[in-house]
C-alpha cells in the first residue's frame, strides 16, 4: 500500500490507518469541537429519538453503500417521520447537480424532498456567487458535468495549458477525470499566478473496497499546505453546509442540541456536527469502521460521538 507522505504523492492507494493519519495531519485546518467523555451504545436511532427533533444523515455507510441501500434504512426514516422528526441528508458528494442528487436517492428507495437534501456543492455554489460575476471558474468535474449547471462563467480544465491561464479561480467538484499531468499544470499555473481554489467535496479519501482513493479534499489540503493557496472548503466538517441545514430549520424552534448528525466518520461527520453544537451518532457496521474497533480511533483522535449504533 503506497503511503501518502502527507500529501506529497499524487493518487496514492491508502489503507484505513493511512487515511486516518491524513485527517489527523490537517486537524489544525478543521473546526474545533467539544466532545462527551463517553459514548452510549444503542441498537439503532429509534432508541435516541426522544432526545432528538431533527436527524441529519450522511449517505455512504449510513443510508447506502454504493448503489445498494442499507437494509432497514428506509424503514428507519419512515418511522422517524411518523414520530414527527425532521430528516435531512447532508452529503459531501459534489458530482451531481440538484436534480441528479434527488434522482439518486429516489432510485435508492428513499422519499426525500429536494429541501431535505443538502450537499457540499450547494454551499460551494453560493460561495462562487460571493466572488462576483467577473470571475471565470476552471472546473474539475466528471464526464457528465455540464457548464450550464453553474450560474457563473466557467470552463472545464483538461490537458490544455491555456485553460489554466484563462480563468481567475478554480473549482473542484470531482477528481474522477483528474490526473497527475493536470495537477502539475494547475500547480505550475498557481505558482506563477496565485488564484482562489474552491473545494466542493472536502473528503480526503473515499473507500474503494480494500483500499481508499483520494478525493478533492486531498488536493485542496495539498495546495493549502505546500503552496499557500487561498483554498475554500465546503462540506462536512466545515461550517457552510451546517448553515444551510439550520436555515431550512428556521421557524421550527429546534435548538442545536436537539439536532443529531448521523455518519460513519469521525473527522467529517462527528467533528462537524459537534462543532455546531449538535448531538452526534456514529454508525459502525457499514462504512469507514466496518470490521474495525472504532474506540481505537476515537481514543487516538479525541473525537467522540454521543452515541454509537451498528446501523440506523
Amino acid at each position: 500500500m503506497q503511503s501518502s507522505n502527507l500529501f506529497e504523492d499524487l493518487f496514492p492507494s491508502l489503507d484505513g490507518e493511512q487515511a486516518f493519519t491524513l485527517y489527523e495531519a490537517v486537524k489544525d485546518r478543521l473546526p474545533f469541537a467539544s466532545h462527551p467523555t463517553n459514548s452510549e451504545r444503542h441498537s439503532g436511532l429509534l432508541d435516541v429519538a426522544p432526545s432528538v427533533d431533527a436527524f441529519v444523515f450522511d449517505a455512504f455507510g449510513v443510508l447506502n453503500v454504493g448503489t445498494t441501500p442499507i437494509p432497514g434504512a428506509s424503514d428507519c426514516i419512515q418511522e422517524l417521520r411518523r414520530l414527527g422528526k425532521k430528516v435531512f441528508v447532508l452529503t459531501n458528494a459534489a458530482s451531481f447537480n440538484r436534480n441528479e442528487t434527488f434522482e439518486k436517492f429516489n432510485k435508492l428507495g428513499f422519499d426525500f424532498t429536494h429541501d431535505e437534501l443538502v450537499t457540499s456543492r450547494n454551499a460551494a455554489e453560493l460561495d462562487l456567487a460571493s466572488f462576483g460575476p467577473e470571475h471565470c471558474w476552471g472546473v474539475a468535474a466528471t464526464d457528465t458535468f455540464r457548464i450550464e449547471d453553474l450560474a457563473c462563467q466557467s470552463l472545464e480544465i483538461t490537458d490544455d495549458p491555456e485553460t489554466y491561464e484563462n480563468v481567475s479561480a478554480f473549482l473542484f467538484l470531482s477528481v474522477q477525470n483528474w490526473t497527475e499531468a493536470r495537477q502539475a499544470l494547475l500547480e505550475k499555473s498557481l505558482s506563477q499566478n496565485p488564484r482562489p481554489v474552491v473545494i466542493a467535496n472536502p473528503d480526503i479519501v473515499a473507500p474503494r473496497g480494500e483500499y481508499f482513493s483520494v478525493e478533492p479534499g486531498y488536493f485542496g489540503h495539498r495546495m493549502d499546505r505546500h503552496y499557500g493557496i487561498d483554498v475554500h472548503f465546503h462540506g462536512k466538517p466545515f461550517p457552510s453546509v451546517y448553515d444551510l441545514v439550520e436555515e431550512r430549520l428556521q421557524g421550527s424552534q429546534i435548538e442545536p442540541g436537539r439536532i443529531c448528525m448521523v455518519g460513519d466518520t469521525l473527522h467529517t461527520d462527528v467533528l462537524g456536527g459537534a462543532a455546531r453544537g449538535w448531538k452526534t451518532a456514529l454508525v459502525t457496521d457499514h462504512g469507514l469502521f466496518k470490521g474495525l474497533d472504532p474506540e481505537l480511533y476515537i481514543d487516538k483522535s479525541g473525537i467522540r460521538p454521543d452515541w454509537m449504533v451498528g446501523s440506523i
